[in-house]
């Protein structure tokens, strides 16, 4: 049986929903045939497969299609029908913001790698997916593909296009631009940056509430319960470092250092998490400074932050202080880290 719960991981569900897609278009996919074939739809679910096997997938279905842009044309290409049960609980939410908050509450079922999160700013709706600890650029054709998919299934659940009220604002990426930028709008339906600080899709927040088409609000909840039990079952496989690392990211750069409270929110004792975190040959302390290594580079990768801001966001009093603490993690100051990046660009 296929698993890997002890580092993040996707489900065969979510291969066989990039299978389908792909063939679907003309690219039939024979690496992942090899992973799903002679499943049933629990094991589908409940079986899963390293990051690093869903990377290698999409580099093999760039090469045999020869689209650079393939993840974000299998995402505009997928029916909501493709997600199993999720597919069948986001249409039968009453409106929009039912169904994004029903689906991130079970999305690890699908995998326990990546997290997403809705954020209310300045009356806008921010739908920010998490893929911190993985290069933007390894990472790209599952962001294009997860971003593009969410936006074009909108359209079918609600049965109608966008409107001048409710149209996605903006698309950002960590990643750089694979293709013409024409492409990407197109698909996206608005306008697209790269090169930002997270991977997100900025709607108005009216479209919370915009109704589904037919919704069955009992069917929801039905499904909702079996999902739910679904991910109990998964998420009592998964590890320790796993979890903290997906806690991690959704706490952006306000990472919280107290043990007891993090302790806490897993629900078990501060001397009880130390000891699962050793057995698994790590430490609270060693994934704190893991984490803020990767927000740091991340964050000194994108174009929306200077030096001082990524200190000020990592909980640094001044600039001084992150400079130390990044040369001890990296061998190199943030200045020159950044000359690098830059020189490697050009």
């Amino acid at each position: 049986m296929i698993r890997s719960f002890k580092s993040p991981s996707v489900s065969l569900h979510y291969l066989n929903i990039i299978s389908n897609t792909l063939a679907r278009m003309g690219h039939p996919n024979v690496d992942i045939l090899t992973y799903t074939d002679g499943y049933s739809e629990d094991d589908f679910y409940f079986n899963r497969v390293s990051v690093e096997v869903l990377f290698g997938i999409w580099q093999q279905a760039e090469k045999i299609s020869g689209d650079p842009l393939i993840g974000l044309h299998v995402g505009e290409r997928i029916h909501p029908m493709d997600y199993g049960l999720l597919g069948q609980l986001m249409m039968n939410c009453e409106t929009l913001k039912e169904a994004l908050t029903r689906i991130l509450s079970v999305e690890f079922i699908l995998n326990n790698a990546f997290v997403s999160q809705v954020i209310i700013e300045n009356k806008k709706a921010i739908n920010r997916i998490f893929v911190h600890q993985y290069d933007a650029e390894q990472a790209r054709h599952v962001v294009e593909q997860d971003i593009a998919a969410l936006i074009n299934i909108g359209v079918f659940i609600m049965n109608r296009d966008y409107t001048d009220e409710n149209s996605p604002i903006e698309v950002h990426f960590r990643h750089s631009a694979h293709g013409p930028l024409s492409e990407y709008e197109r698909t996206l339906r608005c306008r697209v940056k790269f090169n930002q600080a997270f991977n997100q899709v900025i709607y108005p927040e009216t479209i919370l509430e915009t109704r589904t088409y037919s919704p069955s609000p009992r069917i929801a909840t039905l499904i909702q319960g079996e999902l739910q039990s679904l991910l109990d079952r998964i998420e009592a496989q998964d590890s320790i470092t796993t979890k903290l690392w997906r806690f991690f990211q959704i706490q952006q750069s306000e990472i919280n250092t107290d043990i007891d409270k993090v302790a806490k929110h897993f629900s078990m004792t501060t001397r009880t998490l130390q000891r699962h975190l050793k057995s698994e040959g790590t430490s609270f302390n060693e994934e704190v400074r893991r984490h803020k290594i990767t927000l740091a580079r991340n964050l000194l990768n994108s174009n929306g932050y200077n030096i001082a801001q990524v200190a000020e966001k990592l909980g640094f009093n001044d600039s001084g202080s992150f400079y130390k603490a990044f040369k001890r993690w990296t061998g190199m100051t943030p200045r020159s880290y950044m000359l690098k990046k830059d020189s490697a660009e050009d």
